[in-house]
């Protein structure tokens, strides 16, 4: 049983997003997704604020009631979107600066006011994140990092990279990686070799089922939370567990799901 855990948590399948306690299915709400399709990305920028990357743009929400309290809806192929520490707000995407194709990480002030733009050539990016004075850049089956003009600076890859969905850079300088449809985790070190790899069927219980791993945390005692999204549609809850929490040497240690509530886990932010 996984120690009870507060989470916001898109459930792609049936498009809404949950506030979720782990330990009590009666605690949290949920909310429809309609008016904010796509929904990928999850940031906490406040005690009570999280930032919701969807297709066109990003939300300001209230946790505690999911109420929208400001809301960026302007392009179409958003993909992140990231609330920096100084207030300015990067977004991510296919083609969102006047219609020239490509990967772009716009740069909005904190009025919303676009300020900068980048772009390089690419037709595939999901989940973006800084590393230094660049970008890590998910493209499919490889991890682009770039310097803050997007030009390339390395690749880390590893085998079985499909639709790879989120790199995250680690106090260590080393880099730790969602292999998406590869269905395994991936830690490279901070020289870009590949250190291991863990969560790939076979080496967790068959139940488990992995899928798609997509969104993933570190939490501060050193445990991987992993969402094992299940497919698109309604009615894959029962497919296999849901969420997974790894120990910092990539041992499974819990699972959870719920699959009347929940049919394709895609992002997670835990609270």
């Amino acid at each position: 049983m996984m120690p009870a855990l507060t989470l916001l948590a898109i459930d792609e399948g049936r498009q809404r997003l949950h506030l979720v306690d782990t330990g009590d299915a009666r605690a949290g709400w949920q909310r429809d997704l309609a008016d904010f399709p796509l929904a990928r990305d999850l940031q906490r920028i406040g005690r009570d604020r999280a930032l919701v990357g969807f297709e066109r743009g990003f939300i300001e929400l209230d946790i505690a009631t999911g109420a929208v309290l400001r809301a960026c809806d302007r392009w179409t192929g958003v993909t992140a979107a990231r609330r920096l520490p100084d207030g300015r707000t990067l977004v991510t995407g296919m083609n969102l600066d006047g219609g020239v194709d490509g990967i772009h990480v716009l740069t909005l002030d904190a009025d919303l006011c676009q300020v900068a733009s980048v772009r390089r050539d690419g037709d595939y990016v999901r989940l973006m994140r800084p590393a230094g004075e660049g970008y890590l850049l998910c493209t499919n089956d490889h991890i682009l990092e770039t310097d803050s003009q997007l030009r390339p600076l390395r690749k880390l890859a590893a085998p079985g990279f499909e639709h790879a969905w989120k790199a995250e850079r680690l106090p260590c300088g080393g880099t730790l990686v969602s292999a998406g449809y590869g269905a395994f985790m991936a830690r490279f070190d901070a020289g870009g070799a590949l250190v291991h790899t863990f969560g790939r069927a076979g080496q967790v219980p068959d139940d488990v089922a992995p899928h798609f791993y997509a969104t993933f945390q570190v939490l501060d005692d050193g445990r991987v939370i992993v969402a094992n999204w299940q497919g698109h549609g309604p009615d894959n809850g029962h497919k296999g567990r849901q969420l997974l929490s790894f120990g910092a040497d990539g041992t499974l240690l819990d699972t959870w799901s719920d699959p009347a509530r929940i049919s394709s886990l895609q992002g997670i932010l835990v609270l």
